[in-house]
Order: C-alpha cells, then sequence, then structure tokens
C-alpha cells in the first residue's frame, strides 16, 4: 500500500511540472526525460541512479525544488538522512508551499531521533496540506513514543 501511495505521489509531482512546461521550450525536452528517468529509478528503487540523474537536473535548474525532493527521496531511501534534509531545506527555501519537501524532512528527522524537528514538519505539511495521511499518521506515532 505504501509503495503505491509513494509512486501515485510521484506521477502527481511529474504531472504537476508538465503544464509548465510550455514556458521553456529549450528547458522541456531535457527537463521532462531526467525528471522522468528520475521518477522511474525511485519506482524501481535504483536510488544511486535516482541521484545521478537528480544531480542532472540540479546542476540544469538550480532552482526548481521539485529537483531537490526528488534526490532528497532517493536519499532517504538509501538512509543518508543528513543529505535527505539538506535537499529538503533547499526545496523549502525555493518553495516555501512544497509539503512534500517538509513531510520528507520530517521522516529524515524522525529516523534520526529528532521528534520535535519531525512533528514541526508534519505539522508544516499539514498547514499546506491538511490531507497527508503519511504527515497525519506519524505525527501520532510520534507522539505516541513521546508520551505524548
Amino acid at each position: 500500500m505504501r509503495k503505491l501511495v509513494f509512486t501515485a505521489f510521484l506521477f502527481m509531482c511529474f504531472a504537476l511540472i508538465v503544464p509548465n512546461a510550455d514556458a521553456q521550450q529549450p528547458y522541456n525536452h531535457f527537463a521532462l526525460e531526467h525528471l522522468k528517468k528520475s521518477l522511474e529509478f525511485l519506482i524501481l528503487g535504483d536510488y544511486h541512479n535516482a541521484v545521478l540523474s537528480s544531480n542532472q537536473l540540479i546542476r540544469y535548474d538550480p532552482n526548481s525544488a521539485i529537483n531537490y525532493v526528488i534526490r532528497a527521496r532517493a536519499y532517504y531511501e538509501m538512509k543518508n538522512y543528513d543529505m535527505t534534509i539538506a535537499d529538503c531545506t533547499h526545496a523549502i527555501r525555493i518553495d516555501r508551499n512544497n509539503s512534500a519537501a517538509f513531510v520528507i524532512r520530517g521522516n529524515a528527522h524522525g529516523q534520526k531521533g529528532d521528534l520535535n524537528r519531525a512533528i514541526s514538519d508534519w505539522e508544516a505539511a499539514l498547514r499546506i496540506n491538511p490531507n497527508i495521511d503519511e504527515a497525519i499518521h506519524n505525527i501520532a506515532l510520534a507522539r505516541q513514543n513521546r508520551g505524548h
């Protein structure tokens, strides 16, 4: 079930970017191909190649939050929580309304045992989008583990 939700989330990210592609024709083909590859690598569990593909996207467009979010998700799956947090923080600097960056960063903080920061990030994600089941579930678990 979690893999299905994750896959749906990734394709939703891709769908959100495609309509904006018409504005920058030279960027479209390159960016969309690497975005598609990055998402495919994530779905297949090939996190190393997802990072490599995301690196190419970031070099080409360092001002796109989704590029950092995709790489952060790959780092998270590789259990590289410090890089996950760094990429999510960068994505949030670019786009304060990127709920995915807050969720993934919260997950990384949770894995590192920093439940206060994790809860803060998940709550920030819910302020942006109150329907993120993963954040709701994780907050409940974290509070239970903290004894609240």
